[in-house]
């Protein structure tokens, strides 16, 4: 080894980033220290060790185009948040480097660059993000508590014209049916504030961006005050394949900063969503964007707007022009990452004085144009069935008022219901006579023993038996990782009895 390889072979060992080497293949050849301890492997593990025994096929799909674009252009490029396997089966976030290697011959070899463990920032940039969405949240409450004693007071009033009617059935049936109606409509704005707070693993599929841009508009147009003109322009039904919960965030929080900057004297805040074709690569800042055909999401305002130096700032994680500036939910630089992870674009144009104006750009996911028969899904009030039960049902739910409704409604149609306050008793009667019970129906939060708990308990014991989860919220269970650990049924609260009976007969037929 010469003195210029030793003093190499020094440095790459006392850098405090991981240093690595792979050959065409993907297979380590060499690497330092650090990379040992950012995988947590010994040195002699890692050797020949494939980079795919770190990541998930869809990390690998990354980190394949990755390597593939460098062997075909020779340019080294930098990677951000690539999510890696350790050898103890956690996650960790690495920004990388990669760089490609050519043997004495000029001839390519392999790849070779850095890699940053940024696990630690990850997380606390979760934890900013849920903090600031929260922050959001605030800005949101008095238009929201507005809009809940609103339907609170159509409920209470149709209610009371229900009880004074009872002597004239169709008259009661018609308030009731009203009190039905605007429940929906506070189940309908709770699922918006939850879907917009909540801290969720968050998963790619395909949908349509321009539901959810009517959903976030409705929850605005309740919660901003007048002096805010909110436009929309929804000219394509498109899908894209992304999150549809982290969307919704991201429209909500672009929203909201465009109304701190016109919160002072009021202003227009529009929402476009349109199509566009990019038929060569272009460069947006520091990104090439690929052709193909993009669904593009505008937000603009015409706020106080923002000079190019501030515009640099609102991109850094820990920017500081906050209260002054545009930025009061999610940063920019959380927006730039999103957009990032789903192959997107994200562009702003702002002037001071003027406005401001962001567009994002996402991969159109199929080219399906059929319109949809109306705009927003309704929520239906299903009609009883004709067919009546004859199981047994086991109820699991600490709310009194909840066990009582759903046991004579189940009732009336014919099952019979048992009914368990608590995690505790339910399982030490199912322990008793397992085969007593047809259905499992349970709460996810309840003191002592949780619904999730008490699933897994009863499926040791009978994996066959149908379990119903519900849950009015929870950051421990999502239905994913519900259906995985065997419950047939995820349902967030609330549900309406007729739902829920439509559900249980599909369960116990075996539809």
């Amino acid at each position: 080894m010469t003195s210029t390889e030793k003093k190499f072979k020094t440095i790459i060992e006392n850098i405090e980033d991981g240093y690595y080497e792979v050959d065409l293949a993907g297979n380590f050849v060499s690497f330092n220290q650090a990379m040992c301890d950012i995988l947590g492997y010994t040195a002699d593990e890692l050797t020949g060790l494939n980079n795919r025994t770190f990541m998930d096929n869809e990390n690998a799909r990354k980190v394949f185009a990755t390597f593939n674009q460098v062997y075909q252009t020779q340019k080294g490029c930098k990677a951000f948040d690539w999510q890696l396997i350790k050898k103890d089966g956690t996650l960790c976030h690495v920004d990388i480097s990669v760089s490609l290697l050519t043997g004495t011959d000029g001839e390519p070899i392999g790849f070779h660059g850095i890699a940053r463990d940024i696990t630690e920032q990850k997380n606390l940039d979760i934890r900013l993000e849920q903090s600031r969405r929260m922050e959001a949240i605030g800005t949101l409450a008095a238009g929201i508590s507005h809009d809940f004693n609103n339907i609170l007071s159509g409920i209470f009033g149709y209610a009371q014209l229900a009880k004074n009617s009872v002597d004239n059935p169709q008259k009661a049936k018609e308030h009731i049916d009203q009190v039905i109606k605007a429940a929906h409509r506070a189940a309908e704005l709770v699922q918006q504030v939850l879907t917009f707070s909540r801290r969720a693993d968050y998963l790619k599929k395909p949908f349509r961006i321009y539901l959810i841009i009517k959903e976030s508009v409705k929850l605005l147009r309740s919660s901003l005050p007048a002096t805010i003109e909110i436009k929309t322009r929804l000219e394509s039904r498109q899908m894209v394949l992304a999150d549809p919960t982290k969307m919704h965030q991201v429209i909500m929080n672009l929203c909201l900063n465009a109304y701190q900057a016109m919160k002072k004297k009021g202003g227009v805040l529009t929402v476009c969503l349109t199509e566009e074709t990019i038929t060569r690569p272009r460069q947006i800042k520091d990104k090439y964007v690929s052709p193909g055909d993009y669904l593009k999401l505008e937000v603009s305002d015409t706020g106080h707007g923002m000079d190019a130096k501030t515009l640099e700032k609102v991109f850094n994680p820990d920017n500081r022009t906050r209260k002054k500036g545009r930025v009061t939910g999610m940063g920019l630089s959380a927006v730039q990452a999103f957009v990032d992870e789903y192959d997107g674009f994200l562009e702003v144009n702002s002037e001071p004085g003027r406005g401001t104006t962001v567009q994002i750009g996402f991969p159109v996911a199929g080219t399906e144009k059929k319109q949809p028969s109306s705009d927003m899904p309704v929520p239906k009030i299903s009609q009883n069935s004709s067919r009546e039960g004859t199981e047994t049902i086991m109820l699991v739910d600490d709310e009194k008022a909840i066990r009582q409704i759903f046991e004579e409604f189940l009732q009336n149609h014919g099952y019979k219901v048992r009914l368990f306050e608590n995690g505790i008793e339910a399982l030490k009667a199912f322990e008793a006579d397992p085969k007593a019970f047809d259905l499992i129906i349970t709460d996810m939060t309840m003191p002592e023993l949780t619904g999730d708990r008490l699933s897994r308990k009863i499926l040791k014991i009978r994996p066959d038996v149908p379990i119903i989860l519900w849950c009015g919220f929870s950051e421990d269970i999502s239905e994913d990782t519900a259906v995985e650990m065997g419950i047939k049924k995820y349902i967030q609260k609330p549900v309406s009895p007729g739902d829920l009976l439509k559900t249980i007969q599909q369960i116990l037929d075996g539809k």
